[in-house]
């Protein structure tokens, strides 16, 4: 696989434009004939005879050119004031060549525009130029900004350090010059100079700190009183002049093999080509990895010495000090920016394995060579050496690099899917290179992992006659053996004959599709009482885990929740975000294993990075990523998170939160009633409670709030938590009294993700800051409420394992001391927690579990177990809405795909239909495809990736696609995906689900089907 750019014409024809050799200081002669050249060309660059092109010169106003944006060149072909000087049309010849001549009077003297069209393609180039035959007698009554500008020229373009430049600027006598010598910060030189008539010529010598590049800025001044002619007292005018410092130059040389061998040292000397000592670094990469992106050895010299804008600001206001000619000009310009436009426990299997060595930094002496051996893995193709220098002493830099094959006689590759499933059958193609005649036979051992069983045997012959290759293939049935405990299988293969050997590894995730089953059992066990707990194990083998939660608090369910999180599909802001917010509880609540501890703090960190990848540039977070606009609840939500987790002691992203608080304090400040059902009370004053909990109440806009008419209940219970935040405790206590907690639906729940589920545990959290005494009894409600079977949303299920985790590390609870037989061995727990979690050892089948309390209080037992379902076993299902599953060919007509061919082309088209009359948001399709078939991802180059329709967000992943939408009642939206059939086997195609990610109520599933793909 590879992306290129590709040269694009969007024009059928072109025309270009040669100009003349200019004369002193880049100008034409004027009341003379200047011919230009045209030709026309198609888009292959082949001259085309015949072509109408229209010419256009306009006379165009000064600006000032260092300061980019200043005229907009445009406004000449589109005013009705402006008309351009001349306007005529030539015809190429049978060359496809043309010419025309222009002739400007001297007293039109200036600056000029002459653009050609081709009136047919509507392809237009064109150039800027001068026309003056004498500078210090032009005339003064035109343009006052042209009056004042000096034209001047140096004799090189490209100086080195030593050398001197020369500029050359016309002049009268009797006047003085003061030239300037600047950079990308500062004024490096100034000096005055006497001019002379006719012309003048300074001196400037170049020095070190010149380099990359200096403008020389002229102005100059004529004697107030003189008559001789009619120019300005003041004329100004800059040019830019390049510089190289060659001792800023380092050329670093490699040694090496001109070939590599595989699982073989070599060695890589490294020196420089002038004996200069440097510091550098070594890499060796894969070339095909590189090629991915087109990367190029970095040219460190130009990058520190790439060319600098003009920096320095000068400030023109002769005019106003003294009016001579010009008149009064009103500016004040900025000189710089000339160059400001110029200017990238669930491991998976690690599929691509590149070479990718890095080393260093060195340091290396004069004169010196330095040598590093270097182990090559298990790798044919090509790899890149790159070796990158600098010697801070003297800001010198540079780079080197070199290509080299990686091969042996023999080689072999094998290739396989990107996952597999228990149940299919695979076909493992092993392609086979003999390098050299000596090579005629080979032997291909293949070895694998206990969930691949080999059908025709794992070792195969071939015979060579010359040097080629070939392709032997291998077939395997694909199971889940009953002590699996990785899903990760590693394929060897090894080919040898005639004293060569070679050999390949390939890893791959061998898994169940079908998303985590869970389920929980209760169990009370009374004082120094005891149970023993029976139970099946639940799903197939190596999806299966078991966890017992012990509490001396009312039964929650929490880590059946807490798993129903951490394994939700999707990843938007949200959903990100209330993976991670219970956990910051867990370890101060619970009693749980150091190792569990450990995972915790992971996935926290890992949280953190995350969500600093929404933040969009105003401070507030997208909903997904790439989106361009902030998502107002998520954006609270997040930023909520990331306060707890910093006093928790988590370091966050740098800038992350001071542009969050801008943001948010934005949104507080221009939040008024009349605001929709997507920013509401409730909205407005959660915004409010994380600005208080980040120590920057804004105590006018809680005020505000306050009295306002829209404050609905559930937004008190949050304003008064606020209040409470701020020191403000009686106006918060004042608030809540005026709140209730029986919350009922209400349209803003569509956008803040809400329920009144989740109003209640918001509520509980304030009630938990305030010290409510009825804290207890909501508590209660929410815990039985967790504990059932109730569906939740994630973000119903992270705020109340959130709250009740506050709520007993505030309160606590009483401690446990029992002991529990699992596998023959006894586990003691003993804690002053009021909750602990053990994870349980078990067999598949039968299991049993004996439980001993050994103190005088009550314990709650959650039997907690999870898995996967079967594969085929999914029940077709649907609940306000549909979906219809079809497959197309490449010409776009209905295929089987029960049986295909290897390499034929599939178009999934999936339709959503939402059956209700309501509209509903945040809709999530799935669309989970077999291992033998690839999708054709092309979202690096293209826009939707092979993955089209009208979708919100779509993530495609190695095994399927999902899309993230809106659909209004009774509405269709179509989905449909690019594949091919890539590999030989039979595989299992899962069924289609969508479903409404915070409404249980829109939900549809079908079932799935076996296909097979054959030569």
């Amino acid at each position: 696989m590879d992306i290129f750019s590709k040269d694009l014409a969007p024009f059928s024809h072109f025309v270009g434009l040669k100009s003349p050799e200019a004369g002193r200081y880049g100008s034409y002669f004027t009341d003379e004939n200047t011919t230009f050249d045209v030709v026309s060309v198609d888009t292959k660059g082949q001259a085309t005879a015949n072509r109408e092109l229209q010419v256009k010169v306009f006379q165009i106003e000064w600006r000032w050119w260092w300061n980019r944006g200043r005229d907009n060149l445009s406004t000449y072909e589109n005013s009705t004031v402006h008309s351009p000087v001349k306007d005529f049309t030539l015809k190429t010849d049978g060359s496809g060549k043309g010419k025309f001549t222009v002739n400007i009077p001297e007293e039109e003297s200036g600056r000029y525009l002459i653009r050609v069209i081709d009136k047919q393609s509507g392809h237009a180039t064109g150039r800027i130029t001068y026309f003056y035959r004498n500078w210090s007698q032009r005339p003064s009554d035109g343009d006052a900004e042209s009056a004042k500008m000096l034209v001047f020229s140096a004799d090189k373009d490209k100086y080195n350090v030593g050398e001197e430049a020369f500029i050359t600027f016309p002049s009268g006598s009797d006047g003085r010059a003061l030239i300037s010598v600047e950079n990308g910060t500062e004024v490096l030189a100034t000096h005055w100079i006497e001019t002379k008539k006719g012309e003048t010529k300074a001196a400037i010598k170049i020095t070190k700190e010149m380099a990359p590049n200096i403008y020389v800025n002229i102005s100059l001044l004529q004697p107030h009183n003189q008559t001789k002619n009619d120019l300005p007292m003041r004329l100004y005018g800059v040019i830019p002049l390049l510089v190289e410092d060659p001792s800023t130059v380092l050329q670093p040389k490699i040694t090496m093999p001109n070939v590599l061998k595989p699982e073989e040292n070599f060695t890589v000397e490294v020196s420089e080509e002038k004996g200069k000592p440097m510091t550098y670094t070594l890499a060796v990469v894969d070339e095909g990895l590189l090629d991915l992106t087109r990367f190029a050895t970095p040219n460190i010299h130009e990058s520190f010495y790439s060319r600098e804008a003009l920096g320095v600001k000068t400030f023109d206001m002769f005019d106003y000090v003294i009016g001579a000619y010009s008149g009064s000009v009103n500016n004040i310009y900025a000189i710089g920016g000339g160059d400001a436009a110029l200017g990238a426990k669930n491991r998976k299997a690690d599929r691509f394995k590149p070479v990718v060595k890095y080393l260093g930094p060195f340091e290396l002496a004069a004169g010196k060579t330095a040598s590093h051996n270097i182990m090559m893995p298990n790798y044919v193709g090509s790899v890149r050496t790159m070796v990158i220098a600098g010697d801070k002493t003297k800001s010198a830099y540079g780079s080197a690099e070199k290509t080299t094959p990686v091969r042996t006689p023999l080689m072999v590759l094998a290739s396989l899917p990107r996952t597999l499933s228990p149940g299919e059958t695979v076909v493992l193609p092993v392609t086979v290179f003999a390098m050299e005649n000596k090579v005629k036979t080979a032997t291909i051992t293949v070895k694998t992992g206990d969930a691949l069983k080999p059908k025709n045997g794992a070792s195969k012959t071939v015979t060579f006659n010359e040097p080629g290759e070939q392709i032997v293939n291998f077939e395997f049935d694909v199971s889940t053996p009953l002590n699996m405990t990785d899903a990760v299988q590693t394929i060897e293969v090894t080919a040898s004959g005639n004293g060569e050997k070679a050999s390949y590894k390939v890893e791959i995730d061998v898994e169940n599709p079908n998303p985590i089953s869970q389920k929980s059992t209760q169990f009370t066990i009374a004082e120094n009482g005891s149970q023993t707990i029976n139970f099946e194990t639940f799903g197939v083998p190596g999806s299966n885990a078991a966890t017992l939660e012990f509490s001396t608090l009312p039964p929650m369910d929490f880590g059946k929740r807490m798993e129903f999180l951490i394994n939700y599909p999707y990843g938007c802001l949200e959903q990100t975000t209330s993976a991670a917010f219970p956990q910051l509880y867990l370890a101060d609540v619970f009693d749980i294993p150091f190792d569990r501890k450990q995972k915790i703090e992971k996935n926290i960190k890992a949280t953190i990075e995350r969500l600093g990848k929404f933040q969009l540039s105003n401070g507030g977070l997208s909903y997904w990523p790439g989106e361009r606009e902030a998502d107002e609840w998520s954006t609270t939500y997040a930023g909520h998170f990331m306060l707890e987790a910093k006093q928790k002691g988590y370091a966050l992203p740098i800038s992350f939160m001071s542009n969050w608080l801008l943001y948010q304090q934005n949104m507080a400040r221009q939040w008024r009633n009349s605001y929709a059902v997507y920013n509401s009370s409730l909205t407005q004053a959660y915004r409010l409670y994380t600005l208080a909990l980040a120590g920057k109440p804004e105590l006018a806009a809680m005020n505000r709030l306050r009295e306002s008419k829209e404050l609905s209940n559930d937004a008190k219970w949050r304003l008064a938590a606020a209040y409470a935040l701020a020191g403000k405790k009686n106006v918060a206590e004042q608030i809540a009294q005026t709140a209730n907690i029986n919350f009922v639906p209400q349209k803003s729940d569509y956008y803040n993700y809400g329920s009144p589920f989740r109003n209640r545990a918001m509520a509980l959290e304030t009630m938990v800051l305030l010290e409510n005494a009825k804290q207890r009894d909501l508590a209660l409600s929410v815990a039985k409420d967790l504990s059932s079977s109730n569906w939740y949303s994630t973000q119903e299920t992270s705020y109340a394992l959130m709250t009740m985790g506050k709520m007993v590390e505030k309160n606590g609870g009483k401690a446990m001391e029992l002991t529990f037989t699992n596998g023959g061995k006894s586990v003691e727990v003993k804690t002053d927690r009021a909750i602990a979690q053990r994870d349980l050892s078990f067999v598949m089948g039968s299991n049993s579990v004996s439980v001993t309390n050994k103190k005088g209080n009550i314990v709650y037992v959650t039997l907690s177990q999870r898995g996967k379902l079967p594969l085929g076993k999914e029940l077709a299902e649907r609940r306000n809405l549909s979906i219809k599953s079809e497959y197309l060919g490449g010409d776009g007509k209905a295929i089987d795909v029960t049986k295909l061919r290897q390499g034929t082309e599939i178009i999934s088209k999936v339709s959503v239909t939402n059956t209700s009359g309501d509209w509903i948001n945040n809709v999530a399709l799935a669309k989970i495809f077999p291992s033998g078939w690839e999708i054709v991802n092309t979202s690096f180059s293209e826009l939707g990736g092979g993955a089209t329709g009208n979708a919100r967000y779509t993530n495609i992943r190695d095994d399927r696609v999902n899309f993230f939408f809106d659909l209004n009642s009774n509405q269709t939206k179509t989905f449909t995906v690019k594949l091919n059939a890539s590999y030989l086997g039979t595989y299992y195609l899962p069924g289609t689900q969508v479903e409404a990610m915070y409404d249980n109520s829109y939900y549809a599933r079908n079932k799935g089907m076996w296909v097979t793909i054959e030569l």
